[in-house]
């Protein structure tokens, strides 16, 4: 007799591995705990010591929909969305999940098997990842930017559901691939080879053009394709079920960029909550490992210090890049901005 009514039951259940092969679930049992202090739930989590079980996706096929939507973050990569999600995290009011390796994998599976494929378990799997721990609490989904070209998908289904953009301008994009040196440049190679399967037409270049494109060029690329993602996911959301947030200005203005966030997804984290934090230790440390230093003051010194070492090939690129992709907001206009400009 299959367990899946029992594991669909429990929020302890946790899918945290997805085979788009054989179409199945691996689920492991996490506390509440483990989960919101994992800084991601992917490849880079240990979880082999937990309880696992697998079921095909199809198991849990009649699981209904949240009642209560989840909220998602979308971002561009280098704009502060784990913190973001860190922030937002509150026992009895919000739990946030930070890259769950399964939507990654759902992502995938869409390029390679197509729209209809992921139609048959998306569902099921959000039902899944939405599951609160208590009564009333929220579920907050920051999936990695890989998992943009289902920002459509998701707004479609969950009509109810709340999405932000969290964002890096281009240029900030740029000097943060940059300012990582050559694992910064592989990076963006390595997500161009991604985001070329999502049916964008610059993926239709010939490859011995694109081999004479810089690492940069590429990368502008990249920033241009990952944001149309998340826009057509916009548009299928509606204005009053999606937001945009510069992700610089949120780590220059924390308090209120978390009230205006906790305010729009209807947290109810409340205004002493994000008075606390900025308070705290969170920002002084490096969100993806907080045994490091970090600040606003610094990234920026470390932004400065790589576009003097680009020098005017920079805003050349910019112009160039959006001479491929002229529908592309510039920076500033982003569509339904949370904070005013």
């Amino acid at each position: 007799m299959s367990k899946a009514p029992q594991i669909a039951a429990d929020p302890a259940w946790f899918p945290d591995a997805h085979d788009a092969g054989s179409h199945t679930l691996r689920l492991s049992r996490i506390s509440r705990k483990a989960l919101a202090e994992e800084a991601f739930l992917d490849d880079r989590w240990d979880r082999s010591a937990a309880e696992q079980a697998a079921h095909p996706v199809s198991d849990f096929a009649g699981l209904p929909l949240p009642r209560r939507a989840p909220c998602f973050i979308w971002h561009t990569a280098f704009c502060g969305s784990t913190l973001l999600a860190r922030c937002l995290d509150r026992p009895g009011s919000n739990l946030s999940l930070r890259e769950p390796a399964v939507l990654m994998s759902l992502a995938n599976m869409k390029r390679t098997q197509g729209a209809e494929a992921l139609g048959r378990e998306l569902g099921p799997v959000l039902a899944l990842l939405s599951r609160p721990f208590v009564w009333r609490e929220h579920v907050t989904i920051k999936p990695t930017n890989t998992v943009n070209n289902l920002a459509g998908d998701v707004a479609r289904l969950l009509p109810q559901a709340r999405h932000l953009l969290l964002y890096s301008d281009i240029r900030a994009f740029l000097l943060s691939i940059a300012k990582k040196g050559e694992p910064g440049r592989a990076f963006a190679r390595q997500l161009f080879t991604i985001f070329a399967m999502d049916g964008h037409a610059i993926a239709g270049t010939a490859p011995r053009e694109l081999l004479k494109l810089t690492d940069l060029q590429i990368a502008a690329l990249v920033w241009h394709m990952q944001l149309a993602s998340v826009l057509e996911g916009a548009r299928a959301a509606g204005a009053g079920h999606f937001a945009s947030l510069d992700g610089d200005r949120f780590l220059q203005e924390p308090e209120p960029a978390l009230n205006a966030v906790d305010a729009f997804f209807g947290l109810g984290l409340g205004a002493g909550h994000a008075r606390e934090l900025v308070a705290g230790p969170i920002f002084a440390r490096d969100s993806k490992d907080p045994a490091q230093a970090y600040s606003a003051a610094r990234r920026t010194e470390e932004a400065e210090q790589a576009a003097r070492a680009i020098g005017p090939s920079l805003d050349a690129i910019i112009e160039w890049s959006y001479g491929l992709f002229p529908a592309s907001p510039r920076a500033g206009a982003m569509p339904h901005p949370l904070l005013a400009n």
